[in-house]
């Protein structure tokens, strides 16, 4: 039988079809920054909307939060939904402890996590030396793996 993502990125056992495997139908992906970074992950964000891959969402704050909403309830949801993390690592991302605190989320919940670098080593944070990492200029090959990822058949 077909493997089922559940909300917690677990597999279960169930048939059917693309819109039971995935509640929302789309291939969600966190991406996690500084406040200080908030232009470049915008900009990232309308970079692979535009890219037109099919199902793809991206959970941003700026756009997925509300007023008035718990902040770290809102981003366990919006982690819990994602099948993925891209983490903007910058200088400003180093220093935050939201950006930490969602790194530890994503491993503790075996998140894929794709660090990009933003003028900064690939090793500067910790929890994700070993983690292959790509530099800026190449974010578009990391939309073509992205690609792959969203539109794989059974995305387990």
């Amino acid at each position: 039988m077909p493997q089922k993502r559940t909300r917690s990125s677990r597999p279960v056992e169930k048939a059917g079809s693309q819109e039971e495997k995935f509640p929302s139908g789309n291939y969600i992906v966190f991406l996690s920054h500084s406040s200080r970074d908030t232009w470049l992950a915008v900009q990232l964000k309308k970079k692979m909307i535009e890219t037109e891959i099919p199902g793809l969402e991206v959970w941003l704050d700026e756009f997925s939060l509300t007023g008035g909403e718990e902040i770290n309830l809102a981003l366990r949801a919006g982690m819990m939904r994602s099948f993925e993390v891209i983490v903007i690592v910058s200088n400003e991302s180093l220093r935050s402890q939201w950006v930490a605190w969602e790194i530890g989320m994503a491993a503790a919940w075996k998140k894929r996590i794709t660090p990009l670098l933003n003028n900064v080593d690939y090793d500067a944070m910790a929890p994700l030396k070993g983690v292959k990492s790509y530099e800026l200029n190449m974010f578009e090959r990391f939309l073509i793996e992205l690609r792959r990822r969203a539109t794989k058949p059974s995305r387990v």
